[in-house]
């Protein structure tokens, strides 16, 4: 055929005159407007930036104007119709704003009007750019009248036009009813028109037709219009008129461009049956058409066909012999011959061929294939389909019509049964006839049913059906179309109808297969139905299960339904809330929200009501469960949730974090985040992002304070597979923590398959099989169903259907012998360490190994990283403890090289996966430790109780263990602990580094101790060095400086860099940067002093002093770019970044500098698309080994912490707009969260100042305010420099609160007198302006009555400040003091600090007075004036803070007190006259009542919890002597059981229990009082609550006292509560609280400024109450017998205490109390809680005076028991007798003292550290846990040698098992008891060199001895109220804290003013005897060297 013309219609129909012009020239628009009577003058059309409106005003006139119009219409000559029938079809273009100007070279005119939707080969979607509903009806109104007038049916080519125009307006239009192609005027206009005489108009009505059918119109529409225009071109094409032939060909083609499925099927066979027309010119147009389809396509032909030849192939294959042409036509399309397409199309051909019995059809294919027809009837799936295909089509006698069939296709076929010819592939078959049904409406639907009963009476049980359809939906077989695997889903549609509640073996697979193909487009909307008919199959408790992936999947794929299955979601949701109403509701709160979606509101709002039902708290717990969800759609949808929540709830989430004790939720929601974000950082992008911005919001988490560890499981095989018991064990943890999770993250079926087979044949391995999912009597079968119901049931679920299934896999090729080593630089890390796994699998034999590594083989190869790096430490071990010496040595050099491999430094990727790799192998190396670890123990165990069995057998196995032992040794020490440690630090594991490189200075000890000298060691130190500057800890390199004799001066500036003097640093470096200019790391170094001293602007100055090209500016660039953000230098920063090399593009800082740069320039969304690339960029720097805790991605932290502020700061975030007040109070508590890391808190506040300077809603002083934060924290960090600039700053921008901070630095330089003169000029100068003022609550109580007006916050903290200044420096009189500290109060009457000031100066003027002589105190001492004056303010500040609560109640109670006694008791004669003393003690009464009046007062105003911080010291009180007084506490006590019944009844009913009867009287007195409180609201239930809680709480607590004191005879370890103690459980549930420090603990507010203490909540409501006591109690081996025992609390978790008989705990429970305190400051100090400082502190509950409870610590070991049992490993034996006797004879004389460290300590070297290896043998957590050890056990000593505590033997120190912490117990010896023992504890506190050892390389120095200084520094500076806190205890009357001494010893004190005195000298460091004070440092080097002198540890060592 010649070639033929294609039509150019839109514009050769207009110009008929031949111009090829594409648009209406404007000459002849103009001409149009003018007939129109429309201005010439008013343009039609509007040019703007990239698009050409036509302008709205004359659309609407056009419009508007149709009467005129259309009369106008007709005096238009015909080619003028047809240009405004074209006008019209722009005008619809222009509405919908699609309209672009496009320029065309060789054009009459060079701009020309084109519409990206009507003039695009390739439209995308016509309906996205739709006009309003309105012009669309106004436009197609005057359209259809026009057309409607007869002049324009008279005429061709107007005709034409318009239908080319209705195109265009159709295209644009939304209307439904419009777009209906029966129903319409336009359709039938349309349909009408492809029956015109005229061609050139049936050819436009064919182009027009596609706009009917376009997949964005409606659904119901589009289906109606489909089916109406698929019926018109069918009876058209009946028709035998050959131009009606060309236009149904020409709209087949046109149909095709805007369908698919099946539509492009019915297409394709109408187009191929034309092929076979007898007119050739027909042929070739629909030739022609078929190919332009498939050009449109974009697809080859051949690939564009494929997914149809199921239809297609028959069709032709049929009519083969009478019209060859079509095969013939077809293959030339295809570009093979018509024998390669009957071979290709064979699958799809042979059914019908055989079933019509066309032989020769079947032999020429054979033929062509070079078979034989049975062999080609056999081959691949062509049997399955001819089998399937004839048993749909015979409804009777199948087997015999499928025999007869195959025997007339071939002989051969004729001994051949036809069951052997199903079980060839029984799964294709079942697979083709389900499809079939699928396809089949329901009344011939029975005929695939009859089929497939057919098929099972054949083959029986399952085969992987579900897997096959799988496979085709989700194309992990190559591409498949559409149809297909629409079909494959109507299959699994029609299975689960017959398999119906059966379903659910194959419950995960279906589940996991249909959530794949709902997030493909294409068959969404059919993957969604078979998901509503699997929930329609399930039982109920079933679909419980599913509702959260069912609601996710709703949620998030709802704009992608259709209306239809919008609808059927609707009634589904609907269903599921009526049938399932108990059980939504039990789940309602991890249910996704619906709110995105207005048509279930009605739902949303039924489910909210649920959920709001939930306190704030509860809501978040429930979104992280729904975070921990393994199905991704429920985890993307509670990721949205929880980011919108964390947004609107800032200051909850502060005040959990912030809180004295921070919630456990915040710390497993970080953990959750980071697991999150990890786990999709390679996969999914969405969850990432949305991670990222949950964590920005949560904030940086201080990791001092708040811990995220990541919960390791392990398990460890020491018998190697051999033991049946640990190899099941390791089976199933390998199931529950690994298989499990990978079969339901898998999102490929096949893979999915594998894993499935995997897990069938381990449950088989175990034994797990259906019957032993039901208790059995049999004690082997039971013992199998105890280990089945120990898997978490979640886990049992989804194992459930492997327990019968019958999985099969094909046998594994044969693979080569693989050569080692593996590793090579180009191997990616999964091949390599795949490949590895798998080899070591292959070669492991033994009795379970060969059965278990056969099925693991099988797995790892097709699977993620996950399994092969589980596995691949058992693999290794393996093959080291049982393979060839040649195995061996494989692994050991695989291992080596791949640590060994130099880390490539110009490939990134290479570098990646070297560094995955060498993790890989640190991952073996900790398993081969600990193995080795627990091997050796076992060893040791074995030769205690060699001789309980057979000398031989013992030989044996202690022979084969030793030689396992040593061939796993001779692995790791083949590996150089250099090897390691310097690939460890390129890896960043810089604590395993330190791991192996101190074991290795430790083995030169050992093995060359003699000629080593300590010169030759320092190599060894300088290198330890080295790795300590990686590690963010600050005192180790000090600590091994200490070791090393000369420091040259890169070690010293290393010191200065670690101690934070940048200053001292930056020196040394502008001194090297002058000798090495263009050095990098000079460079760096430099700009990072000047960063880090917020020097910026010298920064910057420096930077521009390298003059560096942009090409070599990689160093210096990212520090500008924060320089001058930070100094607001925007200029610069453009400057900086317009040159920005590409590799620094994912920068951090130049990642933001462009942000705020597009900020800057007011560009919204380039500023938020640079943000999230930013926090896109930033998320995926967290790793897993970066996210094993907060601290060690800390950075990571920081940078999302910052962008979330910089969004807020900016106006942009998703969560409401706050106000400017709110956002400020957030960003305060925000920079709080951040703890003592000062120079993240820098780094913060400079970005938040840099996005105020861009943002209109931020004014001067808000700049100003964060300069003055940065100021306030230079200060305390002692950056002075960086300081005074913030003043500056500050002061520049007009704050004159900057005056106050200058002053500050002032007086922190030492300059005391220009500070003061300063503060001093500034107040009299009036400098704090009006609009400072503070507009507070006229509510709120304010002391003295001031005017909100009159409230200004810094006048008053200017007068507070110089009030603190001269009363510090003592050159003041008390009465000018006094007016200063009053004037603060004026000015802020509700601060705190203020009210505390004052008092705490009247406190001193009151200490001042007691020292002095009797006869000399003032009158107003006497008389309680001055008490009176300390008690009023302090207690005053307790109405507006609690901050300084421990410094203030127990001094004004103790005032109180005291004075109630004083006023009873008559004044000592010394004091003058009688009348002097009778006055003096009226006075006295007089102040009394007025204190009683005071405490009347603030006990109705103070909430109860700040009488609850001292309640035991109420308590110890009650028996108060002065009739005034006892009442008073009587009535605190009341409010405060009343208020807090759960936790303060512990304490009040232990004195109602008292031994005393005036103190248990008393205490029923508080109860009668409790009662008389509540009687109020006795029928309310708070009154009825509480007279419940404390009856059953006195029933409880004679339970425990008798639990405690009843007589046990003999020596149990173990009783039954009840049988032996009588004890009634009938006692529980109790609503008392568990006995914990955590319950027990009241939180305090932790804001500063105007906290109201009313509104605050002490304890959450969720505390832990008593639920039942568990009747088994562990019995102690010790003279009194206590008892362990267990309590079940109401969170459903067990609680462990000591009932201890015979011991008074007050003594314990006060100074667990003083312990707290010490917490509390260690806290509070940026250095102290920098190093995690603590005191381990546990609850003690007394029950009276001779028993309590105290809270059970699991996991504890003494240092006696460590010590002993390491020896005993060691065989070093311990003769007591003969080390007295050494140790008497070293103490007799100096000179002897060097037996004690020549001949004693030898024999017992230090073993201690071996405790630390042994516990914790994975390198981070033996590095965490030897700092925790060092440094609590420097804490403990300070503290304990300040109190005087003795009797520290090796049974009263303990040590943390979980994390290494020191932990004391017995303080019974106090304020120096020991010095009066027979053998006197000489040292100040334990420090032999067993622990000293344990501290690591640098022994005591490093962060031992930094952390005693800080302690002691602390102490120091809270002298005063520690020393407040101890006159409390030691003043008490019912403790006796002293006690007698065993001897009398000088120095110790036996009065509690000496034991103050003692305490206070020794917290200022004087010595005994001594009279100057020493410094911090010099004390504890004191302290140090007395605890470590031989001489002292030798007269006490024993």
């Amino acid at each position: 055929m010649g070639p033929r013309k294609r039509l150019r219609l839109d514009n050769e129909i207009i110009h008929s005159n031949g111009n090829d012009g594409g648009d209406v020239d404007f000459t002849l628009k103009d001409q149009i407007l003018q007939a129109l009577g429309l201005s010439v003058t008013e343009s039609l059309f509007e040019v703007r930036p990239s698009t050409m409106y036509i302008k709205t005003p004359v659309i609407l006139r056009c419009v508007r104007m149709s009467d005129h119009i259309r009369d106008a219409f007709l005096n238009l000559n015909e080619k003028e119709q047809c240009g405004f029938f074209l006008l019209l079809g722009q005008m619809a273009c222009a509405q919908a704003n699609c309209l672009h100007p496009s320029t065309s070279i060789g054009r009459r005119r060079s701009t020309e009007l084109s519409c990206a939707t009507c003039d695009n080969q390739r439209p995308e979607n016509p309906q996205d750019a739709c006009a309003s509903e309105a012009e669309s009806t106004r436009l197609i109104k005057l359209f259809a009248d026009l057309t409607k007038l007869p002049h324009v049916h008279r005429l061709s080519k107007p005709r034409v036009a318009a239908m080319l125009a209705l195109r265009r307006v159709l295209n644009h239009c939304s209307e439904k009813d419009h777009l209906d192609l029966t129903n319409s005027i336009l359709g039938q206009s349309c349909l009408q028109a492809l029956r015109s005489s005229s061609r050139d108009l049936r050819i436009a009505a064919g182009r027009t037709l596609p706009s009917f059918l376009h997949p964005n119109i409606e659904d119901m529409t589009l289906r109606r219009n489909r089916v109406s225009a698929l019926e018109f071109l069918r009876s058209l094409s009946e028709k035998s008129e050959l131009a009606l032939q060309e236009t149904c060909i020409l709209a087949w083609g046109q149909i095709a461009r805007v369908s698919s499925g099946d539509e492009t099927n019915i297409v394709l066979l109408r187009l191929i049956q034309y092929l076979g027309h007898t007119n050739p010119l027909v042929c070739g147009l629909a030739y022609d058409e078929i190919q332009r389809i498939c050009d449109h396509s974009s697809l080859s032909i051949s690939r564009f066909l494929e997914p149809y030849w199921r239809t297609l192939a028959p069709t032709v294959v049929q009519d083969l012999q009478r019209r060859p042409q079509v095969a013939q036509y077809l293959s030339d399309l295809v570009c093979i011959t018509v024998t390669e397409l009957l071979r290709l199309t064979q699958t799809h051909t042979l059914p019908y061929l055989v079933l019509t019995k066309r032989r020769d059809i079947l032999q020429r294919i054979a033929d062509a294939c070079n078979c034989s027809v049975k062999e080609l009837c056999m081959e691949h799936s062509n049997m399955s389909n001819i089998l399937a295909y004839i048993m749909l089509r015979s409804s009777s006698e199948r087997e015999a019509t499928i025999m007869t069939a195959l025997e007339i296709a071939s002989s051969e076929f004729t001994n051949v049964n036809c069951s052997e010819l199903v079980k060839t592939e029984p799964v294709l078959i079942a697979s083709e006839l389900l499809k079939a049904a699928g396809e089949l409406d329901e009344a011939s639907k029975s005929k695939a049913y009859d089929a497939l009963y057919f098929l099972a009476s054949l083959v029986y049980g399952r085969h992987g059906i579900m897997a096959h359809l799988s496979d085709i939906i989700n194309e992990s077989k190559g591409g498949q179309i559409a149809a297909e695997k629409l079909r494959s889903l109507r299959a699994i549609q029609e299975m689960m109808r017959i398999a119906n509640s059966n379903i659910n073996n194959a419950l995960p697979q279906i589940s996991a297969c249909l959530r794949s193909a709902i997030d493909n487009p294409e068959i969404c909307n059919e993957a969604f139905v078979s998901w509503m008919s699997m929930i329609n199959s399930l039982a109920t408790d079933e679909v419980l299960g599913l509702v959260d992936p069912t609601f996710a999947i709703i949620v998030q794929h709802w704009n992608s339904f259709t209306s239809q299955a919008q609808a059927q979601a609707y009634d589904m949701i609907s269903q599921l809330l009526k049938t399932q109403a108990t059980s939504i509701r039990e789940v309602a709160h991890t249910i996704p929200s619906l709110a995105s979606i207005p048509l279930m509101s009605k739902f949303e709002e039924e489910i909210s009501k649920i959920k709001l039902q939930m306190a704030t708290k509860h809501q978040l717990q429930a979104l992280i469960q729904r975070c921990r969800h393994d199905n991704i759609t429920v985890l993307q949808r509670a990721l949205l949730e929880l980011e919108n929540f964390l947004g609107n709830h800032q200051t909850f989430l502060h005040e959990l974090t912030i809180c004295e004790q921070p919630d456990p939720l915040v710390s497993e929601l970080a953990r959750i985040l980071l697991d999150v974000s990890v786990k999709f950082n390679d996969s999914n992008d969405t969850i990432v992002i949305l991670s990222a911005r949950c964590i920005g919001l949560l904030g940086c988490l201080d990791p001092t304070r708040t811990e995220a560890p990541r919960a390791k499981k392990e398990v460890l095989v020491l018998s190697n597979f051999q033991e049946a018991e640990e190899t099941v064990d390791f089976v199933i943890f390998f199931l529950q923590e690994v298989l499990v999770k990978a079969f339901l993250s898998a999102t490929n079926p096949r893979a999915q398959g594998f894993l499935a087979y995997a897990m069938q044949e381990l449950l088989k391995f175990c034994g797990l099989n259906g019957p032993i999912t039901s208790r059995s009597h049999d004690k082997h079968a039971n013992a199998k169903y105890l280990r089945w119901v120990t898997l978490p049931e979640s886990v049992r679920n989804n194992l459930t259907p492997f327990l019968n299934s019958k999985y099969v896999v094909t046998a594994a090729a044969v693979q080569p012998e693989t050569e080692y080593p593996i590793y090579r630089p180009a191997l990616r890390h999964g091949q390599w360490l795949r490949t590895l796994v798998y080899d070591l699998l292959r070669k492991a034999h033994g009795d379970n190994v060969t059965e278990l590594f056969q099925v693991f083989s099988r797995i790892v190869r097709t699977q993620d990283t996950p399994i092969s790096t589980f596995l691949l430490p058992f693999a290794v071990l393996i093959i080291l403890v049982s393979g060839t010496e040649r195995q061996q040595l494989e692994v050991g050099q695989e291992l080596l090289t791949v640590l060994s491999h130099d880390l490539p430094e110009g490939d990134a990727t290479m570098k990646s996966n070297l560094i995955h790799c060498s993790q890989n192998v640190f991952q073996v190396l900790d398993y081969l430790s600990r193995w080795l670890q627990e091997k050796k123990k076992e060893i040791s165990v074995a030769k205690v109780s060699s001789s309980r069995i057979s000398r031989t057998s013992s030989s044996s196995r202690l022979e084969v263990a030793m030689a396992q032992i040593h061939d796993v040794e001779s692995v790791i020490s083949g590996i150089p602990a250099e090897v390691i440690s310097r690939r460890a630090i390129e890896c960043k594991s810089y604590a395993r580094a330190l791991f192996y490189w101190e074991q290795y200075i430790r083995q030169q000890r050992l093995n060359e101790s003699e000629e080593r000298s300590n010169e030759d060691m320092e190599p060894l130190y300088e290198k330890l060095q080295q790795i300590y500057t990686q590690i963010d800890e600050p005192d180790g390199i000090e600590g091994i400086s200490s070791h090393l004799h000369v420091l040259d001066i890169d070690q010293q500036i290393l010191e200065h860099r670690k101690a934070g003097r940048w200053t001292a640093a930056q020196s040394w470096y502008e001194i090297l940067l002058n000798e090495k200019p263009q050095d990098p790391d000079v460079q760096y170094n430099l700009l990072t002093c000047l960063k880090e001293s917020g020097q910026h602007d010298v920064l910057l100055n420096q930077i521009d002093g390298f003059k560096l090209p942009p090409s070599k500016s990689l160093t210096p660039l990212p520090f500008a770019c924060e320089a001058s953000w930070v100094t607001g230098k925007w200029q610069r920063l453009e400057e900086y970044l317009a040159d920005a090399p590409e590799i620094l593009i994912g920068n951090f800082n130049i990642g933001v500098g462009r942000a705020l740069l597009a900020l800057a320039r007011d560009s919204k969304e380039a500023f938020v698309h640079s943000l999230d690339d930013v926090r896109h960029r930033t998320a995926k720097n967290l790793s897993v080994t970066n996210t094993a805790s907060l601290q060690a991605c800390h950075d990571v932290l920081l940078k999302l912490h910052a962008l979330t502020e910089i969004e807020a700061i900016a106006g942009i975030h998703k969560h409401g707009s706050l106000n400017k007040s709110a956002l400020a109070a957030s960003l305060g508590q925000r920079l709080d969260m951040l703890g003592p890391f000062i120079s993240d808190k820098q780094y913060v506040l400079g970005l938040r100042r840099a996005a105020m300077q861009l943002s209109s809603d931020f004014s001067n002083r808000d700049i100003a305010s964060a300069w003055l934060t940065s100021a306030k924290l230079a200060r305390k960090a002692g950056f002075i420099h960086q300081s005074f600039n913030a003043v500056l700053h500050a002061s520049q921008l007009g704050d004159n609160s900057a005056t106050i901070e200058h002053s500050r630095l002032l007086w922190k330089e030492g300059h005391h007198r220009k500070a003061i003169q300063s503060l001093r000029g500034a107040i009299d100068a009036n400098a704090f302006r009006s609009d400072e003022y503070l507009q507070t609550d006229p509510s709120l109580n304010v002391t003295n009555h001031a005017k909100p007006q009159e409230q200004n916050i810094p006048k008053a903290r200017a007068h507070l400040l110089l009030a603190k200044w001269v009363d510090g420096a003592g050159q003041t009189q008390s009465e000018s003091i006094v007016y200063e500290y009053r004037q603060a109060i004026r000015w802020h009457s509700r601060c705190e600090k203020a009210h505390y000031c004052l008092g705490k100066h009247y406190n001193k003027l009151l200490e001042y007075e007691k020292a002095k002589m009797t006869a000399k105190r003032a009158q107003t001492f006497l008389s309680g004036e001055m008490a009176k004056l300390v008690f009023e303010n302090y207690i005053r500040s307790l109405a507006f803070g609690a901050k300084y609560i421990y410094q203030t109640l127990p001094r004004a109670l103790t005032l109180w007190l005291e004075l109630g006694v004083d006023a009873e008791q008559p004044l000592d004669s010394k004091h003058g006259s009688d009348e002097f003393r009778t006055h003096t003690t009226q006075q006295r009464q007089k102040m009394l009542a007025a204190l009683n009046s005071q405490v009347r007062k603030y006990c109705d105003r103070l909430p109860a919890f700040v009488f609850y911080t001292a309640f035991s010291q109420i308590v110890a009180r009650i028996i108060h002597p002065n009739r005034t007084v006892w009442p008073l506490l009587v009535e605190i006590v009341a409010k405060v059981v009343g208020a807090h019944p759960q936790q303060a009844l512990w304490t009040l009913l232990a004195v109602v229990k008292s031994a005393s009867k005036e103190r248990a009287l008393r205490g029923r007195q508080c109860l009668d009082k409790i009662y008389e409180n509540t009687k109020a609201s006795k029928n309310g239930p708070d009154g009825k609550d509480l007279k419940a809680t404390i009856t059953h709480g006195q029933k409880l607590s004679d339970q425990l006292l008798h639990v405690c004191e009843g007589n046990l005879e003999g020596k149990p370890s173990t009783i039954s509560l009840t049988k032996e103690l009588g004890f009634v459980h009938k006692t529980a549930p109790c609503k008392l609280v568990v006995p914990l420090e955590s319950t027990l603990s009241a939180s305090l507010p932790t804001g500063t400024d105007n906290v109201d203490m009313r509104k605050h909540r002490a304890f959450s409501k969720d505390t832990v109450t008593i639920s039942a006591f568990l009747d088994n109690a562990l019995v102690l081996n010790s003279l009194q017998k206590p008892r362990k025992i267990t309590i079940r609390g109401s969170d459903g978790h067990l609680y462990a205490l000591l009932c201890k008989p015979k011991d008074d705990l007050r003594k314990d429970q006060r100074l667990m109390e003083f312990n707290t305190m010490i917490n509390r400051f260690l806290k509070k100090d940026a250095e102290s809680s920098k190093r995690r400082l603590y005191i381990k502190t546990y609850a003690v509950t007394p029950l009276n005076e001779e028993c309590g409870l105290i809270e059970w610590i699991d996991n504890l070991k003494t240092l006696r028991e460590i010590l002993l049992r390491t020896y005993k490993q060691k065989n070093v034996i311990i003769n007591y007798t003969e080390l007295r006797t050494l140790l008497d004879e070293a103490c007799s004389s100096p000179a002897k003292t060097g037996i004690f460290t020549g001949h004693i300590l030898p024999r017992f070297p230090p073993v201690f550290h071996e405790w630390f290896v042994d516990m914790f043998p994975e390198p981070g957590a033996w590095f965490v846990a030897r700092l925790r050890y060092t440094r609590s056990c420097a804490v403990m000593s300070i503290v304990g040698h300040v109190l005087g505590l003795g009797d520290r033997h090796g049974e009263n120190i303990l040590f943390e098992e979980g994390n290494g912490g020191t932990f004391h117990v017995d303080f019974n010896c106090l304020f120096d008891k020991g010095l009066t023992f027979e053998k006197p504890e000489l040292v100040p506190f334990r420090l032999t060199h067993n622990m000293v050892d344990a501290f690591g390389a640098y022994g005591y120095e490093g962060p031992f001895r930094k952390s005693c200084e800080l302690t002691l520094r602390i102490l120091r500076q809270h002298e005063d109220t520690l020393m407040t806190i101890l006159e409390t205890f030691l003043y008490d009357p019912t403790t006796d804290f002293i006690g007698k001494k065993k001897k009398h010893a000088g120095i110790v004190p036996d009065t509690p003013e000496g034991v103050l005195e003692s305490v206070r000298s020794k917290v200022r460091g004087l010595l005994p005897l001594e009279s100057v004070p020493l410094s911090v440092e010099g004390y504890v080097e004191e302290l140090i060297e007395q605890a470590t002198d031989p001489g002292r540890l030798a007269a006490m060592y024993i």
